[in-house]
């Protein structure tokens, strides 16, 4: 559990404003960088727009070139922002931001089997999402998210279109270990515990920052299901006070996913048990009693196993 903010620390509603703004700031950079690694990749046969935009599709071909994209994207708009907020503005150590330290293998196990068991429960989350319609009046609206989520969901397969060992690597570590290393400082080792301090309700904080982490994502028919990933992701830290913990879990998530769509790629497995779509309802019950009876579980064998 969290204990009460140091006197030390800066002010809960100013120090989001910061961290979000250097959030902003370092998607700004990593736009910026990426436009002048692609013209200098891609160089366009002259300097007019039209050229510029071929420059930029030719690039978005290469997967190489996108995935490594998407890895400084991810180091600098969560990773490079964090550690600068946190050892620069903070002036604190990183291993504060643990308030215990580094609970037994068993904590970690736990947490993966419960993303198992949340797995069918979360399918039907997401087929639910993804068949939500929006009111007439704002059609245009509705219509921009599905332009996006389109667009979103093409970069995705191309991304997971790696047939080699080596491509599986570099994904895993793009995708699974630097997304989930970065993301979680930012939304619960940083933003989570603002929100807390601030409130002093961890409920509100924890879901407060799930809304926060899946809505930065802008994929609104993915909404829901992100949204009880990063609350899981902000109990599994709020209750062994370790973020560590929720970093595992969510490298685990990801790269999950990534090395399921590999055996999907090389015929391992069938689409089907990776996407997990038209889950039976009766399994969803069952997903849903197993996972509540899972999480109440966590809450109290971490506790019993916290090193303070």
């Amino acid at each position: 559990m969290f204990e009460l903010q140091e006197k030390s620390e800066r002010p809960a509603i100013s120090s989001l404003f910061i961290i979000i703004g250097l959030v902003i700031v370092g998607m700004t950079l990593a736009n910026v960088l990426s436009l002048i690694w692609i013209l200098a990749k891609f160089p366009p046969s002259t300097n007019s727009l039209f050229d510029m935009q071929n420059s930029i599709a030719q690039s978005s071909k290469d997967w190489w070139f996108t995935v490594l994209n998407l890895g400084l994207a991810s180091l600098l708009t969560f990773i490079v922002p964090g550690i600068f907020y946190w050892k620069k503005i903070e002036k604190k150590s990183l291993n504060l931001l643990n308030q215990k330290n580094l609970p037994v293998a068993g904590v970690f196990i736990l947490a993966f089997v419960i993303q198992l068991i949340f797995a069918p429960l979360n399918g039907t989350i997401q087929e639910l999402n993804k068949n939500m319609k929006l009111p007439a009046f704002l059609g245009p609206v509705e219509q921009f998210m599905q332009e996006m989520e389109q667009s979103l969901a093409q970069l995705t397969e191309f991304l997971t279109s790696f047939q080699s060992p080596l491509q599986l690597i570099v994904a895993l570590i793009v995708i699974a270990a630097i997304a989930g290393i970065g993301e979680e400082l930012i939304f619960r080792g940083l933003i989570q515990r603002k929100i807390l301090y601030a409130s002093k309700n961890p409920h509100l904080a924890i879901w407060l920052a799930a809304f926060i982490f899946s809505a930065i994502h802008f994929q609104f028919y993915g909404f829901f299901p992100r949204l009880f990933l990063g609350a899981m992701f902000g109990y599994f830290y709020f209750w062994t006070g370790n973020l560590w913990v929720p970093i595992a879990a969510h490298i685990f998530n990801n790269g999950l996913a990534v090395v399921m769509i590999f055996l999907v790629n090389k015929k391992v497995i069938p689409a089907e048990v990776e996407k997990m779509d038209n889950v039976p309802l009766s399994l969803s019950a069952l997903s849903l009693a197993l996972f509540l009876g899972s999480m109440w579980y966590f809450r109290s064998y971490s506790g019993q196993n916290a090193k303070a």
